[in-house]
C-alpha cells in the first residue's frame, strides 16, 4: 500500500469507530440503528420506546429507545436485560392507560 493510502484508510476506520454508537440514523430506505447500545437503561428514564419489526428496507428487528432527555438509543432486541425492559415497559404503558380511563370515569360522573 502506497504512504498516501495509509493515512486515509486509518481516518475511515477512525471515523467508523467513533461514529454514533447505539446512535439511530433518519428511518427511510434502510435499517435506522447501525449499532446497539451495549448497556442498560433503567425504565424510569425512559419516555419511549419503538419497536420496528422486519421489512423490505431492513430484515433486522429494530428497537429504538428515547430518554426523558430526548437522547435515542438503539437498543439489542436479541438482550435478555432488553426483553425484561420491554415487558416493564409494556405494564408502565397499560397501567398509565388504565390510570387515565379511571380518571375519565370520575370527571364524567362528577358532573
Amino acid at each position: 500500500m502506497k504512504k498516501g493510502g495509509v493515512p486515509l484508510l486509518l481516518s475511515i476506520i477512525f471515523l467508523t469507530l467513533i461514529g454514533g454508537q447505539g446512535t439511530p440514523i433518519m428511518r427511510n430506505r434502510c435499517c435506522s440503528c447501525i449499532t446497539t447500545s451495549q448497556g442498560t437503561i433503567q425504565s424510569k428514564f425512559l419516555k419511549d420506546i419503538k419497536q420496528f419489526a422486519p421489512s423490505s428496507s431492513c430484515e433486522k428487528t429494530e428497537i429504538i429507545a428515547t430518554m426523558n432527555n430526548g437522547h435515542q438509543t438503539c437498543l439489542n432486541p436479541d438482550s435478555a436485560d432488553v426483553k425484561e425492559l420491554i415487558k416493564d415497559w409494556e405494564k408502565q404503558v397499560i397501567s398509565q392507560k388504565k390510570k387515565q380511563k379511571k380518571g375519565e370515569k370520575y370527571q364524567k360522573s362528577k358532573f
